[in-house]
C-alpha cells in the first residue's frame, strides 16, 4: 500500500505542453486547486491488487494480496490563511495475503484481529486523524497519530497526502494538452525511491478534469507507473483514480519484482 501511495502523490510545479491523446485546447485554461467547503464529507474506497515475487534462499517465492480500504474525509473548518482543517477516519479495512501462508483480515470481523494482518492493520481503524490541506494540496498532519507504530504513522501520512494531492495541482492555469512534471522522493527504512512523473490534462469537459499520469522510478526500485485521475474542477475533490505500477529492485541480489494495480473512487458521505 505505502509504495503505491508514494507513487501517486501529485503536488506539481512545472508546466509544459502537448499530448496526442488530449482533447483540443479550449482557449480557456483553468486553475486546478483545493476549493473545499466547511462541512463537505467524502467516502473513499481504494482497491489494491499486488503481485510480487522475491528471492529467499535462492528460490523465487510468489506473493499476492488483495486489499480494500474504506475511509471518510470531512472538512471541519477553513483558516484565515485559506487552509482547510480536515478529519480522516478508516471505516473498514479488508485484506488478504497469499503465498507460503495465507492470511486474512476484515475490520468488521473482530475474530480476524489476532491474525498477523490484523495485528498490523487493526490499529488504523480506531483513531480519527486530523490534517491541514492548503489550496495547492500541501498536507500536514495535526493529530491522531499518538500510539501508532512508526510504520503505521508513515502509512497514514502517505494515505492522507495521496487523498489530498491525488488530483495533481499544477502551479498555474492549464488547458487540454498541457503537462506538468514533478519528482517525488521517499525514504523508508533506509530505502530511497524517486519517481519522475509527468501529468497531462487530457480533457476538462462537464466540469471534470481528466489527468494522465506517467512516471519513471529510480533508486532502490526501478520501474514505471501509468494511470489516470479525474477530479471535480470547481472543488478539487477526487472523483476516481486508477494506476498500474510495475517495479523491480535495482539490486539484482535483492530479487524483488512487483505489479500493483490500484483503483480509487469517491462519493458524498
Amino acid at each position: 500500500m505505502r509504495l503505491f501511495i508514494c507513487l501517486t502523490l501529485l503536488s506539481l510545479f512545472q508546466i509544459g505542453c502537448g499530448n496526442k491523446n488530449a482533447s483540443k485546447p479550449t482557449g480557456n485554461p483553468v486553475v486546478l486547486a483545493v476549493n473545499y467547503s466547511k462541512g463537505d464529507s467524502k467516502i473513499f474506497q481504494a482497491k489494491m491488487d499486488l503481485e510480487m515475487e522475491m528471492k529467499l534462499a535462492g528460490q523465487a517465492v510468489p506473493v499476492e494480496s488483495n486489499s480494500i480500504f474504506n475511509y471518510t474525509m470531512k472538512v471541519d473548518d477553513e483558516t484565515n490563511e485559506g487552509d482547510y482543517l480536515m478529519s480522516f477516519k478508516y471505516d473498514r479495512i479488508q485484506s488478504r495475503s497469499g503465498g507460503m501462508v495465507e492470511m486474512k483480515y476484515d475490520s468488521d470481523k473482530p475474530e480476524t484481529a489476532s491474525s498477523l494482518l490484523g495485528m498490523q492493520l487493526s490499529p488504523l481503524v480506531k483513531p480519527e486523524f486530523s490534517m491541514k490541506i492548503s489550496k495547492n494540496g500541501n498536507t500536514s498532519i495535526t493529530g491522531g497519530l499518538d500510539g501508532l507504530p512508526d510504520a503505521l504513522k508513515m502509512q497514514v501520512e502517505e494515505t492522507m497526502k495521496s487523498l489530498s494531492s491525488a488530483s495533481g495541482y499544477p502551479d498555474g492555469a492549464v488547458d487540454n494538452g498541457d503537462s506538468w512534471e514533478d519528482t517525488l522522493t521517499t525514504q523508508q527504512g533506509g530505502v530511497t525511491v524517486s519517481v519522475d512523473t509527468t501529468y497531462t490534462l487530457l480533457d476538462m469537459s462537464d466540469g471534470v478534469a481528466t489527468i494522465e499520469v506517467k512516471g519513471e522510478m529510480k533508486g532502490a526500485m526501478k520501474g514505471k507507473v501509468e494511470g489516470q485521475t479525474k477530479i471535480d474542477i470547481a472543488t478539487g475533490w477526487l472523483i476516481e483514480a486508477s494506476s498500474i505500477t510495475e517495479a523491480e529492485s535495482s539490486d539484482d541480489a535483492a530479487g524483488v519484482s512487483m505489479k500493483v494495480e490500484m483503483n480509487m473512487t469517491a462519493k458524498d458521505a
